[in-house]
């Protein structure tokens, strides 16, 4: 460690290589001064600043380094004071590309300060050199003011008294500084001097008990700063002797100190050269790319870049970079690709001369051509990598890789720190997968959406392809749905897998199935439905946490499908059951326009509660029924197949239409338990000439409308009472005749009793309608009304509709 004062000073332009020129030029003027333990600090320090003046003043930036036996003043000026500095230092956001080198410098300096003046702005850092304060000048040596010559050199002597006032001046100061004694003596010695590197003379004339050595700056008559080595002692109860040399000769005054302790490297401290506490001091985030850039200045690099590994896919990602952009975090490498560990040999280094050949992830918008890469261990496992590059070709030395292995070591740590964080963010993320595929799948209960969303699932995210086998009813597989990454390769892998069992499939040699194949058994409620076969790149199979959530999927998929067939299988036999309950074809009534439309309430129902018949029966008589029973679904149905089946029978028997309905109630209410009233329109329609006779019996039911030729509308049949309430009932049919061109609805309460809030469609709303229908076909004006049910409100349907319209052939 050298005991003279140095002073360096350069000038940088605002371009952005003056950051690398700014860095090596505090390296190159520290090791000249034999400064090796402040050669990483000062790079880094410089290297930020220089990049913070560059980046933001764009104004010509001047370097300034000042070194003495205690500590490093590094100034950096630029030419912009109107742009400041925050005051404190701030974490700045997660994701921001800038914003830590002030973080950098309050981690690596003693203490650091900004100056602003009309023209320009001063930042300085001071850095502690690490060795034991020099010893002042034993307070029992007495010293007078009479000059002093060493060899050759003056040495300058400056009495102060108790309150820090000069009170003597020899010829030798007056030689050094240019000042006689009658312009020095009675002026405070603080107006002289000027502190260098953040140290600062005792004030008054109290040295301390064993003195005080220091640099400084004094004053001189010319208006320069000279820059001197100073001995303060205490001079008993008169004040203090401060014995003063050119810095350069501080040799002479300077109390000796173990130059041995002094150089010897501290056995303890950190490769990096950071402070002990800065990972307690900065977050595991803020704390890599600081040392990465420690890194990269100690290796002299142009470029660094630090990695994690991947458990789940042998990836390695970029975690911390100095010298590329910030758009290189993140990046992925597989291992055994250039720029990340060899995938046989993981705990060797790499490196490479040159490397202009190479495709390196992270280099790629660079010019680098060399690099050394070396793992990042912990307990014997490669949790990452360091690496360093640079431009010049053959850059690194074996060396050099040994010491950039020691410097991947001391920060395996928190590099195993940074992988245990971003593992548990990717499990976090796997169970959220898992839950909302759960979710998905769970949300359909269609067989052919189920097997779709399960592709989505898969692909890409767990493999490049996948497909789905079912077993049919013998068990053998069936191939059922193909999914790929890459669409145009669909139909070529459907037809590759087509005529290959799935068990079969990892030993096949078609390209398109080339690359790790897993197949899957999906089983639910302990039994065999089919296969998941997934296709992933060659050298990536299925393993780990990937492997744990691709057999989670799968089980729930399983599931999902049966599920989904055990519905669909449902629907169908329930659908079959409730087409059986209504006319299968509408007839070709002589003389008279048919128009039917029901729509039963419920998702996949195709009937309910209501229902309507048109059937023939004796001597050219036609009977027709509208009903509604209580409730919809299956136990309504049940009902409504009961009161069709008796009405059709009885009425073909030559029953009357009273004596129909009076045996109906009597069968529902031999139903028991499972009976529900009804409400029933029920009629025989016989022609007579022009003319159409209607016998009519309305149970409780909305009473029908018959509309004129004119327009004019009317209601009829009187309602009497409901079926399945009372035991007897007695019903009277009513006798009415329709004429040429006149109309007769017949339809249920779900039409009239259609609400948008408060709002009612009722009997009004249907015979404004049926006024305007004209001459409309039957089918339409049936058309006409369901539309004006369906856009009375935006609410759907919660009700049963059935309409029945029957018009006279005019």
């Amino acid at each position: 460690m050298s005991a003279l004062p140095q002073h360096a000073r350069r000038s940088f332009a605002a371009e952005p290589r003056s950051v690398a020129e700014a860095r090596r030029f505090a390296r190159a003027q520290l090791a000249s001064w034999d400064a090796p333990e402040l050669v990483d600090s000062a790079a880094l320090v410089v290297s930020e600043l220089v990049t913070n003046a560059v980046v933001h003043t764009g104004t010509t930036t001047t370097v300034e380094l000042r070194l003495d036996a205690h500590a490093l003043r590094v100034d950096v000026e630029d030419q912009h004071p109107g742009r400041g500095l925050p005051t404190g230092v701030h974490r700045p956001a997660e994701d921001a590309e800038g914003g830590r080198g002030l973080m950098i410098t309050s981690a690596l300096a003693s203490s650091w300060g900004v100056e602003y003046n009309p023209r320009s702005k001063r930042v300085w850092v001071v850095c502690d050199r690490d060795r034991p304060r020099a010893e002042g000048t034993d307070r029992r040596t007495r010293t007078s003011l009479r000059s002093l010559s060493v060899r050759g050199t003056s040495v300058a002597a400056v009495e102060l008294a108790a309150d820090g006032t000069v009170t003597g001046w020899d010829a030798h100061a007056v030689e050094l500084f240019g000042w006689r004694a009658a312009q020095v003596v009675g002026r405070p010695w603080a107006q002289l001097v000027e502190p260098v590197a953040g140290r600062r003379p005792p004030e008054g004339a109290d040295p301390g008990p064993s003195g005080w050595q220091g640099s400084y700056g004094v004053l001189g008559s010319d208006g320069q700063e000279v820059r001197v080595f100073a001995s303060h002692a205490a001079d008993g109860h008169r004040g203090t002797v401060v014995l003063l040399v050119p810095e350069e000769r501080r040799a002479l005054l300077e109390h000796p100190s173990s130059p041995a302790a002094a150089r010897s490297p501290r056995t303890d401290a950190d490769p990096l050269g950071l402070r002990d506490d800065t990972l307690l001091r900065l977050a595991v985030e803020d704390y890599l790319p600081l040392a990465t850039e420690r890194v990269r200045d100690a290796l002299d690099a142009d470029a660094a870049y630090l990695m994690i590994g991947h458990e789940v896919d042998d990836t390695f990602e970029v975690v911390a970079v100095s010298g590329l952009g910030e758009q290189v975090r993140g990046t992925r490498v597989v291992a055994g690709d250039p720029g990340a560990p060899d995938a046989r040999t993981p705990h060797l280094p790499v490196l490479v001369q040159e490397g202009a050949h190479l495709e390196v992830a992270p280099l790629r918008e660079t010019a680098c051509s060399s690099l050394a890469l070396v793992p990042v261990v912990v307990e014997g496992r490669v949790i990452g990598a360091l690496a360093v590059a640079s431009e010049r070709h053959g850059a690194f030395s074996d060396d050099q890789c040994v010491r950039l292995q020691r410097l991947a070591d001391s920060l395996a740590l928190a590099v195993d720190r940074a992988r245990l964080q971003t593992s548990e963010r990717e499990r976090r993320g796997w169970l959220t997968f898992v839950a909302e595929a759960g979710d998905l799948l769970a949300g359909s209960l269609d067989q052919d959406m189920t097997m779709a969303i399960t592709g989505q699932i898969v692909v890409p995210r767990l493999a490049t392809w996948c497909a789905l086998h079912l077993d049919d009813e013998r068990g053998e597989p069936v191939l059922h749905q193909v999914w790929h990454s890459d669409e145009r390769e669909i139909e070529g892998l459907r037809a590759a897998l087509a005529t290959r069992r799935p068990d079969a499939l990892g030993s096949d040699r078609d390209p398109l199935l080339a690359g790790e194949v897993t197949t899957m058994r999906l089983v639910a409620r302990g039994r065999g439905i089919g296969h998941l076969t997934l296709g992933r790149p060659v050298g990536s199979p299925l393993r780990d946490d990937v492997l744990l959530v691709t057999e989670s999927i799968s089980r729930r998929a399983a599931l999902a499908i049966d599920n989904a067939r055990a519905h669909g299988t449902l629907l169908a036999t329930g659908q079959a059951l409730q087409r059986s309950l209504l006319p299968p074809v509408l007839p070709d009534v002589p003389g008279l326009d048919v128009g039917v439309v029901y729509e039963a309430a419920g998702e996949g129902a195709e009937a309910g509660g209501d229902f309507y018949d048109l059937f023939p029966v004796e001597g050219g008589t036609w009977c027709f029924v509208v009903g509604d029973v209580c409730g919809t679904g299956a136990e309504a149905a049940a009902v409504t197949g009961l009161a069709r089946h008796t009405i059709r029978a009885l009425a073909r028997a030559g029953f009357p239409v009273a004596a129909m309905l009076e045996r109906l109630n009597t069968a529902i209410l031999d139903e028991g338990e499972r009976s529900r009233f009804l409400t029933l329109v029920c009629g025989t329609l016989r022609p007579s000439g022009r003319s159409v006779h209607v016998s009519l019996v309305n149970a409780g039911h909305p009473a029908p409308f018959v509309v004129d030729r004119a327009g004019a509308v009317r209601r009829i049949g009187m309602p009497q009472s409901l079926l399945g309430v009372v035991d007897v009932v007695e019903y009277v049919a009513e006798e009415h005749v329709l004429e040429r061109g006149h109309l007769l609805v017949a339809l249920t309460d779900g039409v009239l009793e259609r609400r948008d809030g408060d709002r009612m469609l009722d009997d009004e709303g249907v015979e404004l309608e049926l006024a305007r229908v004209g001459e409309l076909p039957a089918q339409a004006v049936a058309e006409r009304l369901r539309r004006l049910v369906v856009e009375f409100t935006d609410l759907p349907q919660h009700d049963d509709m059935a309409i029945l319209a029957l018009r006279v052939a005019p």
